[in-house]
């Protein structure tokens, strides 16, 4: 492993392992922000975790830790280090359940507002990027991640980079100089990849509902997750037509869906170039290469993607999201990190579309255990259901806009699988007599 420091943009100490230039950039008491999801910069990862943590006190990781390999969830105990996530995978989630790491309870939006004004003070980033999309030869491309990524850059003490050229070369904002740079190391890690998944007729037929409500001109917000497995494949078939563009955070397989099938045809209300605007990429191999010098695609900060003063002038903005829990008002429920986390960029997306064509919530309406998704009131409120216009599951779509809390039960209750409905009426009856 080789570090590269550099002073006023002139490369010094070649030879140098990275843990001992890195161990003297980080500071007991530091705030270290860390790359999000499969752009992760997994070898300055490591060195953190095994050259310099022992070696430092109270050091805090703020990371987005979605769609990535999640090493920095294994940082040391101990020496008093934390670390907090603005939204969690499958590990960072475990992480957050055994209380080995805290949740920001912000959304990507208002975390973006808070590195900027210094209200959340980023002593350091560990960032990976690659050679951008362009012939700027002393700039740096975002690889596959970019979100909180840029502002941190711009307030931190010391911006560590992880060179990879595994990563692809894509089209972005203005970020990151290689002469900006305190330590610069070189790999050719590959990304990790998440092929599509298979959609099932229930995903299928969500989809179809969810495309009946894109008008042929929206910019559409697009999350992730199993509710939303078949609407790309819907929007696909039906392409006569429809000139969306895509306004989102994370983007995968289906964006690549979109684009081939000729449903985005761009230019974004954001970019005159391109018709995806992202923030973050996680997919295929065959994803990566196809992203990889693709001008149909931009990579932007989360000040663009992700805030409400950027999102409210795209438009006829749809944003359609997925969701493990729906109560009987549209609340949107969290897990069982107890409302922890603030749900990556759901409520800045939900926002927009609410004041916009439409906040659409999609799910099956029942788990994998056989559970109700539709509850009769949530636990913990990761979204408030007057930021919901729709729900959406296989079994039809309720239209909430405008309705009072009983109206708004009824129309869940319609959507519900047929076997939960008479005991989430039991419940609205419960509820309204309580209310």
């Amino acid at each position: 492993m080789i570090g590269t420091r550099t002073e006023g943009g002139k490369a010094v100490g070649e030879d140098a392992p990275a843990g001992a230039p890195l161990r003297e950039l980080v500071r007991d008491g530091d705030r270290l922000f860390v790359g999000t999801g499969a752009g992760e910069p997994h070898t300055l990862i490591r060195t953190l975790v095994e050259d310099v943590l022992p070696y430092r006190r109270d050091v805090e990781l703020l990371q987005v830790a979605v769609g990535g390999r999640e090493g920095i969830v294994d940082y040391p105990d101990g020496r008093g280090h934390r670390l907090r996530l603005v939204a969690g995978g499958p590990r960072g989630i475990h992480a957050l359940r055994e209380g080995r790491a805290r949740g920001v309870p912000a959304s990507m939006g208002t975390v973006d507002e808070l590195i900027e004004s210094g209200a959340l003070p980023i002593d350091g980033v560990l960032v990976a990027g690659t050679a951008p999309a362009g012939d700027d030869a002393g700039a740096v491309g975002p690889g596959l991640s970019l979100d909180l990524g840029r502002s941190a850059a711009a307030v931190a003490r010391f911006r560590a980079l992880e060179l990879n050229r595994a990563l692809p070369s894509v089209r972005s904002v203005g970020w990151l100089d290689l002469a900006d740079c305190d330590l610069v190391i070189s790999t050719d890690l590959a990304p990790p990849e998440l092929a599509p998944s298979p959609v099932t007729d229930a995903q299928l037929r969500i989809g179809e509902l969810v495309a009946d409500l894109v008008v042929p001109s929206a910019a559409l917000e697009l999350g992730v997750g199993r509710g939303l497995t078949g609407v790309a494949r819907a929007l696909a078939a039906r392409r006569p037509g429809l000139k969306l563009t895509v306004h989102t955070g994370m983007i995968t397989d289906d964006v690549k869906l979109l684009v081939e099938s000729g449903v985005v045809a761009g230019p974004s209300p954001d970019d005159p170039k391109a018709g995806v605007v992202a923030t973050v990429a996680l997919g295929s191999a065959e994803f990566y290469r196809w992203l990889d010098g693709n001008p149909a695609v931009t990579f932007v900060d989360s000040s663009r993607a992700h805030r409400l003063t950027h999102l409210t002038r795209l438009g006829d903005f749809l944003a359609v999201n997925s969701a493990s829990q729906v109560d009987l008002v549209g609340n949107v429920g969290a897990l069982s990190w107890a409302g922890l986390l603030g749900g990556g960029g759901l409520s800045d997306f939900a926002t927009a579309g609410a004041h916009s064509l439409g906040s659409v919530i999609a799910v099956e309406s029942r788990n994998r255990s056989g559970r109700s998704r539709l509850v009769p009131r949530a636990a913990h409120v990761q979204l408030h259901g007057s930021l919901v216009t729709h729900v959406v599951t296989e079994y039809g779509v309720a239209h909430l806009r405008g309705l009072d809390a009983p109206g708004r039960a009824e129309r869940v209750i319609a959507v519900a699988h047929p076997g939960d409905r008479a005991e989430l009426a039991a419940a609205a009856e419960v509820l309204e007599g309580a209310g």
